[in-house]
């Protein structure tokens, strides 16, 4: 099943931003990070999630969000 955006919230004047996906596991993005440490994964239980091929998922479901509302970097 492919995951889609239900939800975001910007923390901090939008240096925060919490993606909730619609099986409930979370994506928070930190803009101003470079790299591997901009985005932070977890599951519906709130594990970090490690596997890359679920890492790609969910950043492509937020980058598409990202695209669909023009939301800027």
């Amino acid at each position: 099943m492919k995951a889609h955006v239900s939800s975001r919230e910007y923390q901090d004047n939008g240096n925060k931003r919490i993606y909730t996906l619609t099986d409930g596991s979370v994506v928070i993005e930190y803009p101003n990070l470079p790299g591997k440490s901009r985005f932070n994964f977890f599951n519906h239980c709130g594990n970090t999630v490690h596997k890359n091929q679920q890492r790609v998922a969910m950043k492509q479901a937020v980058e598409h969000h990202k695209k669909q509302w023009k939301v800027k970097p």
